[in-house]
Order: structure tokens, then sequence, then C-alpha cells
């Protein structure tokens, strides 16, 4: 026999046949246009016993037309309704994918078990969505309309092959029921496992809490594999009323708390206790989702769909790809942990909003509620008796058996056992068209039978006749007030196995108390025995005299060639050479510094591995020293308009120095000079110190001499101890973080810090203020954006030699936490948080030829700028000072330890350890400086090699 071809229908083209129910049969469609062009679309043809029925025609137009102005990304739209040959028909939006009960039975077939948990909550989410717009929908009067969908369920839920989530039949449902309540009064008809506690009542005066909780039990179907109620109309309708249900996580172990809160809130017996509306469920389920699976994307329900329905997408000639992430991700969801979900979600109030998950659960499924709670019948062993439920006394007899009614002259209307009805005999109304089905993968298949995962049976969808199932005492009638009356229950598995799951925890907790006890008589006993043992040790043991406990220590012997030099131990003065030091620790190391006016400092960091440690330190002549005194003017140094005798200083700084200068014998005339125009701000060529000079006191002695160098010198030494920059004491553009979040940080804008082109940059330096380690505290950022974490506190800063006065632009930083949380930012003015350093803050390296190459080898000798294993640090902030302005990303440098540096173009150094507490500052970091501009390869790597720390 040939398959029947496609029919028309008014301007659609009937192709096939995708679903018939009890309501009304689908076909596949194709609409034509002008010019040849088609649209698919889905046609829903009412069944004809419905369209006999004028109230329900009415009610039908009326539903449709406002469904058809439902327009959201989560509902699948209606775009025509209307009446081809007296059958009432509905076209809607064709969705390219599959039924949510579908992708569940495909599911278990693969081998998935439950749903993973991320598309569950998305489905979910996007599902309440979609019921959420249409509850708040308005006419257009402005009022509220209070549509209600009624019949959520997973037939109703496509996902498409895309991933989308959309619901049909809005609109459809409440005329379905105005018209069965009219023609069989006193029955339940529908998806009675999706029914709400209200719905199974039989109550009218339903409203947006009802689809909250079908949503809720397509929830717990998706996380556990079967739905909460099961089994015949009979025994799950008091079930249902009572909240009689496991809980998921009693067959889902991967459930957690919170989402099991979620789960019973949504399918609270008391529609008060519920959440009041879907968009405070999908706000809960949202969260919870990329709080748990912050990577979430709906790709990964795509990559599902594809992988579940290979077999349809290729035979309609699509191809199938998936990436090799989504293998390692489905290998996950078939062998599953039974690790529950960690954290907290919002929970709703009384009033419908959200509060702590520490409130208390007004219903949860699996949990019997108190019989005092709103809305929730006490049970009884007894079972549930059928009562009458039409005019005519016919006592209801459920599905066992086929009922005939009249309802018009020359019509019989027959209600067989699954609940469809046919009109037969001189019916009005033409049967649906035959057409051919749609091709189903999954019929004659059940799915994988596994130990552990849960078996997707076919959902009972097509509508039943039974008698509703009112609660009563035996002997009374069903009336009004047949709800205030106690339920009567039957006895399912349900109760066994709740009873066996309580007597296992009442024996876990019996044994944990038991073994508690035990162990806690033990650690009694243990102690008991220990404490005798010591005061028994005490009483036996003779008087010993109490001493300062401490390690070895060692004797130090220093001597300097020339002698008188200056001794500095751990940042302690310990005299002038030769002397002896007593009473070092020899665990610990030491840092020693030697000085000596018109020579090198000479430093050393050592541990004492004897009784008596000898240290020799041969003092370096400082280059220039001879070479300036001819150089000083004899009329005398302009300081700030006040003429300044030269001979008159150099005696003066040689008198303080202790010395005899017209014997000439240790007064370093030039040195003194130096040391003048240093602290003054004369500086010869740009005058950097200018502003510093005016505010701090000059350096003299011990801390110029650990601050201030002058080139040519063949080894730089930077300590902690002297040359470290406190942030504080400055001001930078702050801003405080959360030391267990990661930020990302970028800058926006630009600033310049001299006069001149191309000296604006959007580069700062930031300073980490927390419990990391020091390398990491120190850094740059600009445009790109970086990654910080850890800090408290982070300080945006520059370093500026020429004072705020030239400066101008600003620079915004901007903080990311994630994308779901709004950037921070802070403003870095260059007037106000770029830093003029102070001398004593610094190491100033100055008289370097611009024209001339230098390479800088930076050797590590121990630096810290804090105790602990985090303190060590093993970079140096460095400015460069140049002939000509640079910008600042080319002028800031960090120099790293064990690792070589080209300069060029640069006549002084500054550098500097950014900090914020100096006090446990210690050891040194060494600069190794070789001109190579005039060398051979072969030269530099000579002089490199001679560059050790054994010259010192």
């Amino acid at each position: 026999m040939a398959e029947p071809s496609p029919q028309q229908f008014g301007k659609y083209v009937l192709v096939s046949k995708i679903a018939a129910g009890g309501m009304a049969v689908t076909y596949r469609a194709r609409l034509t246009g002008a010019a040849g062009v088609t649209k698919p679309c889905v046609i829903k043809q009412i069944l004809p016993h419905f369209v006999d029925d004028h109230d329900f025609v009415e009610m039908f137009i009326s539903e449709a037309r406002v469904a058809a102005g439902l327009t959201h990304g989560n509902i699948a739209q209606i775009f025509d309704f209307g009446e081809v040959d007296g059958q009432y028909f509905i076209a809607m939006e064709l969705v390219h994918g599959q039924p949510l009960s579908k992708v569940l039975r495909r599911a278990a077939r693969a081998g998935v078990g439950f749903l993973p948990q991320p598309l569950a909550l998305h489905i979910a989410s996007k599902l309440c969505e979609g019921l959420d717009y249409a509850h708040r929908h308005v006419g257009e009067d402005g009022q509220t309309l209070g549509l209600v969908h009624r019949d959520v369920s997973p037939d109703n839920v496509l996902i498409s092959y895309e991933g989308e989530v959309k619901v049909i039949d809005f609109g459809i449902a409440k005329a379905t029921s105005a018209v069965e309540a009219k023609t069989s009064p006193g029955t339940l008809k529908g998806k009675y496992p999706y029914f709400s506690p209200e719905q199974a009542r039989g109550r009218q005066d339903l409203d947006a809490r009802t689809d909250v909780y079908a949503a809720g039990i397509v929830l717990y179907e998706m996380l556990c594999g079967r739905r909460p109620f099961e089994g015949e109309f009979v025994t799950v309708l008091p079930r249902i009323i009572d909240g009689d249900c496991l809980p998921p996580s009693a067959i889902n172990p991967g459930v957690g708390e919170d989402l099991e809160q979620i789960v019973a809130h949504a399918m609270a017996v008391d529609r008060d206790a519920r959440y009041q509306t879907a968009k405070d469920l999908s706000e809960s389920l949202v969260e919870m989702l990329y709080r748990d699976t912050p990577r979430f994307t709906p790709t990964m329900l795509s990559q599902l769909m594809a992988y579940l329905f290979a077999e349809e997408l290729t035979a309609e000639g699509r191809k199938v790809e998936l990436p090799p992430s989504f293998k390692d991700q489905l290998a996950a969801w078939q062998s599953p942990s039974s690790e529950p979900s960690q954290g907290r979600a919002r929970m709703p109030s009384s009033n419908g909003r959200v509060s702590s998950p520490g409130g208390v659960r007004a219903s949860n499924p699996g949990v019997q509620p108190r019989a005092s709670s709103p809305g929730v019948r006490s049970p009884s062993a007894s079972g549930l008796r059928p009562t009458p439920t039409s005019e005519g006394g016919r006592r209801g007899t459920g599905t066992q058996a086929t009922v005939v009614r009249k309802s018009a002259p020359g019509t019989r209307r027959v209600t067989t056992p699954g609940g469809t009805r046919e009109t037969t005999g001189t019916g009005r109304r033409p049967l649906p068209p035959e057409l051919p089905p749609e091709p189903d993968t999954d019929s004659g298949m059940e799915p994988t039978a596994m130990p552990v995962l849960p078996t997707y049976a076919a959902p009972r969808d097509t509508p039943v006749e039974t008698p509703e199932a009112v609660p009563t005492e035996v002997g009374t009638e069903v009336g009004a007030d047949a709800e205030d009356k106690p339920a009567l229950r039957v006895r399912t598995t349900v109760d066994e196995a709740r009873e066996k799951l309580a007597a296992e925890d009442a024996e876990r907790e019996r044994k944990r108390v038991k073994q508690v006890r035990a162990l806690s008589l033990g650690v009694f006993a243990l102690t008991a025995v220990v404490l005798f043992i010591g005061l028994l040790v005490h009483l036996l043991s003779p008087p010993e005299v109490a001493t300062e406990e401490s390690g070895p220590v060692a004797i130090l012997w220093i001597t300097s060639k020339p002698e008188g030099a200056s001794i500095v131990v751990n940042g302690q003065p310990s005299g002038t050479t030769p002397n002896r030091v007593l009473g070092a620790d020899v665990r610990t190391p030491h840092t020693i510094v030697i000085t000596k006016p018109g020579y090198r400092a000479w430093t050393r960091r050592f541990s004492p591995n004897q009784a008596e440690y000898h240290l020799k330190a041969e003092l370096e002549v400082a280059p220039g020293t001879t070479q300036m005194v001819s150089e000083i003017p004899t009329t005398g140094i302009d300081a700030g308009g006040a003429s300044v005798d030269a001979g008159a200083v150099v005696a003066a700084l040689a008198g303080d120095a202790g010395t005899d200068a017209d014997a000439g014998t240790d007064a370093d005339a030039g040195t003194a000079v130096a040391a003048l125009a240093g602290d003054a701000g004369l500086e010869d060529d740009g005058g950097t110190a200018a502003v510093a000079a005016a505010t701090e006191a000059p350096l003299e002695g011990l801390d110029r001499e650990m601050r201030v160098v002058d080139y040519p010198t063949r080894l730089l030494v930077l300590r902690p101890v002297y040359n470290a920059l406190p942030v504080l004491e400055y001001t930078p553009a702050t801003i405080d973080v959360s030391p267990g979040t990661g930020y990302s940080v970028w800058t926006e804008g630009s600033a310049a810090f001299e006069n001149g082109d191309g000296t604006a940059s959007g580069t700062l330096m930031y300073y980490a203020e927390g419990e990391l380690p020091a390398d990491n505290a120190v850094g740059f950022i600009s445009a790109a954006p970086r990654t910080l974490k850890g800090a408290k506190r982070l300080h945006f800063f520059a370093l500026d030699d020429t004072g705020p006065e030239d400066n101008r632009g600003s620079i915004r930083v901007h903080l990311r936490q994630s994308v779901y949380v709004p950037p921070r930012s802070v403003l870095f003015e260059p007037q106000k948080n770029a830093f003029q350093v102070k001398a004593r803050h610094q190491m100033l390296l100055r008289g370097m030829d611009p024209k001339s190459t230098y390479l800088i080898t930076v050797r590590d000798d121990f630096a810290e700028v804090r105790a602990g294993a985090q303190g060590r640090v093993k970079t140096v902030l460095c400015v460069e000072k140049g002939r000509a302005p640079e910008d600042v990303r080319r002028s800031h440098r960090l120099f790293e330890a064990g690792k070589r540096y080209q300069v060029s173009g640069v006549k002084d150094l500054r550098c500097v350890f950014p900090d914020t507490n100096l006090d446990d500052n210690r050891g040194a970091l060494d600069f190794d400086i070789v001109d190579v501009t005039n060398m051979s390869r072969k030269e530099r790597a000579e002089a490199l090699r001679g560059a050790s720390r054994s010259e010192r």
C-alpha cells in the first residue's frame, strides 16, 4: 500500500504526523508564501469532539489569542490560529530538536545516567524564564492577564539541536480543563504525575505557583532519572497532596544540600511556601549553576544533543562533529561522582523573595511534613476508596472499563481505556488526515538496564478519566468541606525505603557515638599516663639552675686596610677597625658593612662556621677623589642665590670630618664638594634633585655612602636596609581588594612626567600589599590585562625626577573580578600619585656616559624585605635618566638576580626596593657594571668573568 502523500490544509501543506494525544494531533507542515517562499512550521489540530463544545471553542480562541501575543526566546512562538473546514488549529514555530522526555530516555540509553547537574540547572532555569514571562504578560489594557500553563511536563519542553529551550502549548490547557470540568465533573484529567497539590485537590483557582511546582517536578526528574510520584492514579494522588516522596539525594547522591533545598522549596505542598514566581526559582538555579560551573555555556547542551541524536542529524544530511573536550566531559558524565555540590544558594521566604538557606523549610519532598503545617494532611494507614463522581450515581472504575455516553442524536461518544475519545456515527467533523508518522528511533527499544542508573520509562502522558480521589473519612460524602477531613493513605514502597534509610542512619549514629566514646576514653587514659610520667620525672630529677637558652656563638675579628674604618654589623654600629665583636650567632647569616671617607664601601654576607671568624677588608679608593679638587671654582658656588667660598666649604667639611684641611692628610676635598653639590641638589646637567633638597636633610657619612655612588665603579651594592622605598609614606593610587580573588588589571589613558613629545605612557608600577611572595608584589601594568591574586591592597605609582609641575594626563586602572561582577577602577593622577623619591630611600648611581654601552649583571646576595621564605627578593626597580625624555615603560625597569642587562643612553640610575615595613629588611643585591662600548666579544666575556664577589 502506498504511503499517504502530503495533504493541503488551507494555506498549509501537512507533510508528516509528529504525535497524537487526547486533545490534538500535531503535524510537521509547510507554509508557502508569495514568490514560492516557504516556511516550515507545526500545525496542531484540535480533535473533533472538542470542537462540538461551544464553550471550549470560545475559551480556545480567547486563550490562543493570548498565547499568540507571547514573544520570548524560551516560548515556541504561535503565529497563526483559526479554522479550516470546521477544524480548529494552531500554527506554531518549528523547533528543530527533540522534547525533553525523549532526551532523557536517549541519555539513559547512552549510559549518561542522571542528566548532568549543569545541564539540568540550565534547562530548568530557561523553562522558568519562559514561564515567568507568560505569568507577567499584560494585555492591551495594561493589566496582567494571569496566564497559567497548567501542563508543564517534559513533553511540553523542547530542546533544539542548537541548545535552545522552549516551552510549548501555552493557552490550551486552560481551555481543555474548562470543558473537561463541564463534561465530567468530579474527575481529574491530564498528566497527573506533574499535578500540583492544589490541582490534585481539584481546585480551580490555580495561579503561577502551580507552574512553579511542575517545574520543580521536571527538575527532580532530570536530576534523579525518575519522577517523584510514580504509580497508579489512586496511589499517587494522596502522596502528591501529602508531599510524600524521597528527597533527590536519596536517589542521586550527587545532589547537594543547597540544590535539594531549591527542589524542596519549588515542590512545597503549601503554595505560599514555594517560590512565589518562576523568576525567583530561575535566579536561584542560575546562581548555583555559575557558582559551581563558572565556565558553563549552552554549547555543552548542543553537543550533548548532537551526541544523543547523531542518527537523526545524519539522516538529515548534517555532519556531526564533537570536540575532544566534549568526549572527556562525556566520560565524566558516564561515571558520575557522588560528591554533592557545595556552597550556598538563595532560598525563598514566605513573601516570595529569597532568603538564606539557613531558614526553616516549609515543605521538603521525601520528609513527611508536620500535620500542623498549612495545606498538609495527616497520613493514615488506610487506602483510598472510589467515591461517586457523576450525576447518575455512577461509581468510577478508573481505567479498567470503557464508558459510553450519548451526546447528540445519531452520535455517540466513546471514552476508551486509554482516555482518548472518538466521535462515531453521523459526526459532523472530519477525522484527522492519515499521514506518514515522523521516524521514531526510540520505538521498540528500551533503555539499557544499569544497576545504579535509573530507567526512563515512557511517561503516562495520555489523558485519563478517573474518579477524583479527594481524601475522605470512610462513610463521608464528597463535598465542599471534604478538604478539611483527615486523609486516608496507602502504604507504598516509598514508606519502606524511608524506614530502611532511617534505620541505617540510626545504626550509623549509634556506631559513631560508640567510636567517639572509645576514642575519648583512650585519649584521656594516654593523657593521664603522660602527666604521671612527667610528674615523676620532675620529682626525681635534681634541680638545675635555669639559664637563658642560646645557640653557639662566635667571635668576629674585623680588620681593614687602611685602618680606622667604621663597622656596621646587621645594621648596628660596632666601632672602628681593628675590632672584636662578641656573641655572633653561628646559626644565622650576618651582613657587615665597612666604610671610610674617600673609599668605597666594603660589604659581606656570611654565616660564622667556627668559634673565631676573621674578616679582613681591603678598601678601594673612590675614583675621582683627587681630580675634583682642582675643579672647585675659586669664585664660589651659587647655591640658591648665595655665594659660597669653595675653600671655606672644603675647610668646613674637612673640619666636620675631624681632619686637618691644611695638612691635606685625610681631607677629601673632592668628596666634600661633591657631597655639598649633591646635598644641595646642584646636579651638573639635569638638576634632578632640586625639589628634594629643600625638604630633606642632606646625606652625610655612612648614609651618603649607602645611597650615592659615582661612576666609574665596578660594583654597585643595593641594600634593602638603606635603599627601600616606603610606599605608604608617599601618595599612591590605592584600592582594597580581596586576597582570595584573582583580578584582571589593565590601564586606560596615559600620563607624561616630562615635557616633550613621546613622553606619555599608559604604563604604571604596582605594589601588592599582602601575604604573597616579595618578587610577585612589584611589577608593571599597562593596557594589556594581567592577573593579580593574593593581595589585600594594590598601590599604583610611577617614579618622577622632575617634580609634579610638568606632569599631565591621567590613567584609570580597571580591575575585573569575573564576567558576572561589574569592574572597579581607581584613578592615577600624575600631579598627585607620582613619587619624587627622597635621597634616603634610594640608591643613586650617577656620572655614567650616555654615549656608552654598559652590561649590568645582577648577583643575588640574599636580600630580604621581610622575614620568612616569602620575604626574599631577587628584583629591584630602577629608573634610567637619559639625555632625552623617555616614557615610563622605557625608563622604568625591573632588574632580576641572575640575569644580565644591556644599558645605553643613561647618565644616572636610581634603584629602590618598594616595601611597606623597613624594620625587617636584610641582605643585599650586587650590580657588576662593565663598560663594553669599545670591547670585543672576547674582551667583554673576560671582563664579565672577572666581576665576581671575591673582588670586594
